[in-house]
């Protein structure tokens, strides 16, 4: 299918909706004039989700189906649920895999009114990039954390459904802009003077402003292309820590000294985070998976496929979006 469709006014259904990019397409989407359903969990806090237009289905995919009615007159779905952060490694699992194919097993019977489906994954399912030169496409998948291996069973999920749903992969790097928490904490490490290196070799990153991510997950529904196609999906930079770092002090207008930890010491402090997340009975922000991540020299990927796939351009780079969302963050009070 390659026909030009329109989200505008169409019925949508959303998953994770309540987490920064789910909240980031649903404002869109709303602004759109679609009616947007989102499929949430009970414990979630859904209060950014009370305008006018949207609905709230309660359901955990994890545990089973959505409901019959959230999927009841969907023309589009976004899946954009899942867990970044776990206490194990079967928790991963239940969220980023078997979830999909609860909710895809429960699309069979709206097959014929989907239009499109959005697959949101990650960069992690591809893995780190092994030689310097940014991942395609065509690069082997080598995930090397639980988060990584669930995300990449997600897709081979999504992908065992897409000879009858038209399905869409994206692939996303580390993905910025207001309202998110995580690259926050390190920008805001920056805002207090002080820049944090892991070890002395240089280590590269992929980015995308979360408005340019919503752009082109839009795009990919409204122009659904063969089903069970993947993109990586980025600003089509690569940066250097340093340079983000560089960049972030220059908008801030503040100097930093600088602080680098040696990675011997990474595996100490995970096994600390582990144990007080135990005691706390939360997953840690920080543990001996994410020591994996930060390990690894490069986590770079080419979106040209996409690019000339869709006839796309970022909005933003990482000069103009980080500017933009520490713009944001001053604003709104959070540096």
């Amino acid at each position: 299918m390659n026909e030009t469709l329109t989200i505008d006014g169409a019925t949508v259904l959303v998953t994770g909706a309540t987490g920064f990019i789910g909240h980031h397409l649903v404002q869109d989407l709303v602004g759109r004039g679609a009616r947007v359903h989102c499929l949430v969990r009970k414990s979630s806090d859904a209060s950014g989700l009370k305008e006018e237009g949207i609905r709230l289905h309660f359901g955990d995919l994890a545990e089973g189906p959505p409901p019959r009615e959230a999927l009841a007159g969907a023309d589009y779905l976004f899946h954009c649920a899942g867990l970044t952060k776990a206490k194990t490694r079967k928790e991963y699992f239940l969220a980023n895999a078997l979830a999909c194919r609860h909710l895809y097993e429960a699309c069979g019977a709206h097959a014929r009114n989907i239009k499109g489906i959005i697959h949101l994954s990650s960069l992690a399912s591809a893995g780190p990039t092994p030689n310097g030169a940014p991942l395609t496409e065509a690069s082997p998948c080598r995930p090397i954390t639980y988060y990584g291996r669930s995300k990449l069973e997600g897709e081979n999920i999504a992908r065992d459904f897409a000879s009858s749903l038209p399905i869409c992969i994206l692939r996303p790097p580390v993905v910025y802009g207001p309202r998110e928490k995580n690259f926050f904490t390190f920008l805001k490490t920056i805002k207090n003077g002080i820049r944090l290196r892991i070890g002395t070799a240089p280590r590269t990153l992929s980015l995308i402003h979360v408005e340019d991510l919503v752009r082109a997950m839009l795009a990919a529904a409204e122009r659904p292309p063969e089903a069970g196609s993947v993109f990586f999906v980025t600003d089509g930079g690569v940066y250097s820590w340093d340079e983000v770092s560089d960049t972030a002090m220059h908008h801030l207008r503040v100097r930093c000294r600088s602080i680098t930890l040696p990675e011997g010491g990474l595996a100490l402090a995970a096994l600390v985070m582990e144990a007080l997340g135990r005691l706390r009975k939360e997953a840690p922000l920080f543990d001996r998976q994410r020591v994996k991540d930060i390990r690894q020299s490069s986590w770079t990927a080419s979106p040209e496929k996409f690019f000339a796939h869709y006839r796309f351009q970022p909005k933003f780079d990482m000069q103009t979006g980080l500017g933009e969302t520490l713009g944001w963050y001053r604003e709104n009070r959070w540096l």
